[in-house]
């Protein structure tokens, strides 16, 4: 029998053949640019094995990421429930992105050549692109965090032999410490393999620290706060994420687009391992203002103890698909710890926008364009809050900001200044720019003019109107995800390998504890060559009465009659009865190879029970 999913009645109750079909019809246009999980899901959902016609359950033969599918329907959404097409249709509007979450893990290990290239965030990126700017903390302490992974040249070795610095914000203030420890442990999974690619990625710690660290500083703290988590907090990364961002090519060859080069993965994660690699320890509200070149110990100021940046989980590695060699990681769980999560969660968190421009300048030719654009923006959230939008800037404070190399004298780096702001206005970054008084020309050149003139002029600049717009709004950047943690959480238990291992018998149903021609409506079909008009459904629901006689017998069918007639499922009854469901559920089934007394003795009672309950 060929079944035809639009005929089936939307309130009809579904036994397992039809329950399956249902169920991939209204998922997959989740995966719908996947083409490789919609062909094998769908000859799972219309193919019924020996195993599944007996048992009414899945069987082995299944794949694992539907099997996860299904019993997210039966075992969590609608536990112990019979499910109806209706009731498929709102789940899947309602927990779209959580279904999305709980098959991600199962998808990568069955289809692992396909999935590794793949990216859970791809829509959170598609968003990105469209609108042109990303949601990031516009704290200070935050932005200085931040800051602090783009100077490798600020590390020097302390006094426990790490490479250290002090986070310093622009009015000397000592605001805390950064430590690099690459070497320091981390509760990650790994096989030989991936540890030997790991130890690869951070032995370039120091070497890892730059502008486009700080690119993957904001993209992940982003992520983090618009991705659902795992039930341990964490998001997953991709390499992809931040090379779509950064606007990078694919390889091409004989006219065909390819993918992302190795090294452009291989430098994108280096960069993640380092952020993992360092350690904050961030002053309390009695931070002392120091001169830091007079500093000598740690004494002058109290710090907190020093806590990773950033936590590692899972790694997911790509591998040769002729040699089996691994080719590199594509992608690692992550989490930002205590020390940066209050900025991104919770009542106090001040989001602002930073624009995407950010992330598409070169950390090698453009590398004040990102420093301004990052200032700025942070400059932009505090100032529409305050109302100041129209102070000026001073030429020396901007200038510390971008850190214009010293080996430009003073007139190269006034022509790089400006050419700057000229850019990143053309660029649609800032919306003006302008000095506040006319520049006196004749004074350029001169001895001292430099720092005694042009440094200490002001300009005013402008952000774009949009900026100003979403900086007025009391951002909620993740409102529009519904993901159910709780959904999530009570999936854990249906791992990867823990339903690869389970037997028929373990995965019972309503759908599938009794018969389906018992428990559901019978679903007919005529024959379209016999009929004129289109072939119809016919649907009849079996309705059960309960009977009640003067002598009650035990046998299958007086047990499938009550349970059916009372409403409940086999695991309610049998634990009201004290016996086991799966004795109960062979019992009813005929499958019991031998009588065992004491259980006919309970169910016996029980059946009295209700037949004399509903006398009364």
């Amino acid at each position: 029998m060929s079944v035809k999913y639009e005929r089936i009645l939307d309130h009809q109750i579904l036994n397992y053949e039809i329950l399956k079909i249902c169920i991939f019809e209204e998922t997959k246009r989740l995966f719908q640019d996947r083409q490789y999980i919609i062909e094998k899901w769908k000859t799972e959902a219309y193919h019924m094995t020996e195993d599944e016609v007996r048992y009414q359950s899945p069987c082995s033969a299944m794949g694992p990421s539907f099997r996860a599918l299904f019993f997210l329907f039966t075992q969590t959404l609608y536990f112990e429930k019979y499910i109806t097409k209706q009731m498929i249709i709102e789940a899947v509007e309602k927990y779209a992105d959580t279904i999305r979450v709980i098959l991600a893990g199962h998808l990568i290990k069955e289809f692992p050549n396909d999935e590794v290239k793949r990216s859970v965030n791809e829509e959170k990126i598609d968003d990105v692109l469209k609108r042109d700017y990303i949601y990031s903390s516009m704290d200070m302490d935050f932005h200085l965090m931040r800051d602090i992974v783009t100077k490798k040249k600020d590390f020097k070795k302390g006094e426990e032999g790490y490479l250290a610095t002090e986070i310093i914000d622009n009015r000397g203030k000592v605001r805390g410490l950064a430590e690099l420890r690459p070497f320091e442990s981390q509760n990650i999974d790994l096989t030989s393999d991936q540890q030997e690619m790991w130890l690869e990625l951070i032995e370039s710690t120091i070497h890892s620290l730059d502008e486009m660290t700080a690119d993957l500083f904001d993209l992940i703290t982003y992520l983090w706060m618009v991705s659902p988590k795992s039930s341990d907090g964490y998001i997953e990364f991709h390499s992809n994420d931040a090379l779509r961002l950064r606007n990078l090519k694919k390889r091409s060859a004989k006219g065909q687009v390819l993918d992302f080069r190795e090294e452009d993965r291989f430098n994108i994660m280096k960069r993640v391992a380092a952020l993992s690699s360092i350690w904050i320890s961030l002053g309390d509200q009695k931070v002392k203002v120091v001169n830091t070149q007079e500093i000598q110990d740690n004494e002058l100021y109290k710090f907190k103890d020093f806590q990773r940046m950033f936590e590692i989980g899972k790694i997911r590695v790509a591998y040769d698909k002729k040699s089996g060699e691994p080719k590199g990681i594509y992608a690692v769980q992550v989490k930002p710890t205590s020390v940066l999560t209050p900025y991104l969660d919770g009542p106090n968190r001040s989001l602002g926008l930073l624009d995407l421009k950010v992330f598409q300048y070169s950390h090698f030719t453009q590398r004040e364009h990102k420093r301004l654009t990052r200032y700025l923006n942070l400059q932009w959230k505090i100032r529409t809050i305050k109302r100041t939008l129209q102070q000026p800037f001073k030429v020396s404070t901007l200038l510390k900001v971008i850190d214009i190399s010293a080996r430009y004298n003073g007139v190269q780096t006034r022509d790089k200044f400006e050419n700057v702001l000229d850019e990143l206005q053309k660029d649609g970054v800032i919306k003006s720019w302008d000095y506040t008084e006319p520049v006196h020309e004749e004074q350029v050149g001169k001895k001292g003019w430099f720092q005694n003139y042009w440094s200490k002029l002001n300009l005013i600049i402008l952000p774009t109107d949009i900026v100003v717009k979403e900086n007025q709004k009391k951002l909620l950047v993740n409102s529009n995800y519904t993901v159910d943690e709780k959904i999530i959480e009570r999936m854990q238990e249906f791992s990867y390998d823990k339903i690869a291992s389970l037997s028929n018998e373990e995965i019972l149903t309503p759908q599938s504890e009794f018969v389906s021609s018992e428990i559901a409506a019978s679903v007919e079909y005529e024959s379209e060559k016999k009929m004129d008009t289109k072939p119809t459904i016919k649907s009849e629901q079996q309705s059960f009465d309960l009977i009640i006689s003067t002598e009650v017998t035990l046998t299958p069918e007086s047990m499938k009659e009550t349970i059916v007639a009372l409403n409940m499922s086999i695991r309610q009854s049998a634990e009201e009865m004290g016996i086991a469901h799966t004795t109960l559920s062979r019992y009813i089934r005929k499958e019991n190879k031998r009588q065992n007394k004491k259980n006919d003795e309970k169910m016996l009672n029980w059946l009295k029970d209700k037949a004399r309950k509903s006398k009364l």
